[in-house]
């Protein structure tokens, strides 16, 4: 009886296990409701993340009245194949340009608010590309559907940006 009893156990533990381990997600994304969502982090931490992994930042500076940026949460940012694009080849960064939430920069103690006009954002939503090494490489203003901005993701992905202009890279795209 006592030996039914830990094999019982034992396959409990295993059975546990395995579906843990089955409902993980690849790093970067998170579920709600049983769907795969964007994981946005603070702009402190993207920054030491995107040097870790050799990854871009994608930085969307959004405010909490901001109807596009609703918007782009209720619609794009849902989508499954931004998600995945942007948890594969970016470090998603949330910057919500009201706040006075502070932020440690390499020991350059700022707030949200501040980093938002150190940036030159003065409308909502706009985006901000960085380097891994958090050089900025181009800002993005407005919303954008599905399409959109997978064009402008896969463009900057590979550093296409350094030796084509997004215009030839589209039309290159219609071509094929």
């Amino acid at each position: 009886m006592r030996s039914k009893l830990f094999v019982f156990a034992l396959l409990s533990v295993f059975l546990l296990t395995t579906m843990i381990l089955a409902g993980k997600d690849e790093p970067g994304t998170a579920k709600k409701d049983g769907k795969a969502e964007i994981v946005w982090h603070r702009l402190d931490e993207g920054m030491k993340l995107a040097k870790e992994q050799d990854k871009k930042l994608f930085v969307n500076f959004t405010t909490d009245w901001c109807g596009w940026c609703k918007k782009m949460n209720a619609t794009t940012f849902k989508e499954p194949v931004i998600i995945e694009y942007i948890d594969k080849f970016f470090i998603a960064v949330k910057v919500n340009g009201d706040s006075k939430d502070s932020l440690n920069l390499d020991g350059w103690l700022t707030t949200e608010k501040q980093i938002t006009k150190e940036f030159g954002v003065n409308s909502y939503p706009t985006y901000w590309f960085l380097s891994s090494d958090n050089v900025r490489i181009a800002p993005m203003k407005g919303y954008r559907d599905k399409d959109g901005l997978f064009d402008i993701l896969d463009y900057l992905k590979d550093d296409l940006y350094k030796t084509t202009a997004f215009k030839d890279f589209m039309e290159q795209r219609k071509k094929k």
